[in-house]
């Protein structure tokens, strides 16, 4: 895949990008890895996490290579580039796409250190938590709300990743309801944009920021059973604002008028 995007791009600058003025990036899911102490080990764990689900793709495409601690714990199991596939993916995208909702605590795990197992999960050596001295990350509601998080993930991107251009392309929160009044996501919008404005005010380059989703749609892992729209849409398709849209229309703009669709 990395090879094909790394194709694809140089092809795309090399004959239309001088005519188009085109931008080609990538979108990755990145969820925020705590270290569950102020411990070296932790904070290594931590980083196996982010570099084995982040640094994967981002590392090959902005710096034409993977991480050091991928590439140490796998060994001749992980794939290598030559010296011009490592120069086509360095700097292959424009801008980075964040699907980023949530954050867990991260800690060593050494029974998987110590043995031979290997898998993708096994290979990280890595523990997972939500709980941190008998004390919850964050409020539960099919996923854990942890605002702080974002304001991590966009420090990373700026000291890890030079800062490049940087798109919010999935910001939402599901719920298992076809409730209008959605105060949770509302809490969810709320909170996660007061992070990510701190982030920018540190420096972080965000060009932009999607919501998921306007409207209720068939999502790929939970279908129907988990709604994200600010829009509810019933049986027979007709929309009703929920308490999300009336929100973001006052936050964006309170002359907005929100109407009913059918």
């Amino acid at each position: 895949m990395l090879l094909a995007h790394a194709a694809v791009v140089d092809l795309y600058r090399n004959k239309y990008g001088a005519a188009q003025e085109g931008e080609i990036g990538m979108a990755i899911w990145f969820r925020w890895y705590e270290p569950l102490r102020n411990s070296s080990e932790d904070v290594e764990a931590a980083q196996r996490a982010t570099d084995f689900t982040v640094g994967w793709f981002l590392d090959p495409i902005l710096y034409g290579d993977y991480p050091n601690s991928m590439k140490s714990i796998l060994g001749e199991r992980l794939p290598s580039f030559t010296k011009e596939e490592s120069a086509r993916l360095r700097d292959s995208v424009d801008f980075i796409g964040l699907n980023a909702v949530t954050t867990e605590y991260a800690t060593t795990d050494d029974d998987v250190m110590n043995i031979t197992i290997t898998g993708y999960f096994e290979d990280w050596g890595v523990k997972l938590t939500n709980y941190r001295d008998g004390e919850i990350i964050g409020p539960y509601y099919g996923e854990y709300l942890v605002p702080w998080g974002l304001e991590r993930v966009l420090n990373y991107m700026r000291t890890k990743y030079n800062n490049i251009p940087t798109y919010i392309t999935q910001l939402g929160y599901g719920l298992n309801t076809t409730s209008v009044d959605d105060v949770i996501r509302v809490e969810f919008f709320s909170e996660y944009l007061k992070s990510l404005l701190a982030g920018m005010r540190n420096g972080a380059d965000v060009r932009g920021v999607f919501a998921w989703s306007l409207i209720d749609g068939f999502e790929t892992f939970y279908g129907l059973g988990q709604r994200f729209g600010l829009y509810y849409v019933d049986d027979s398709f007709e929309r009703h604002p929920r308490l999300s849209a009336l929100w973001f229309k006052n936050m964006l703009n309170p002359n907005l008028t929100v109407v009913s669709r059918s």
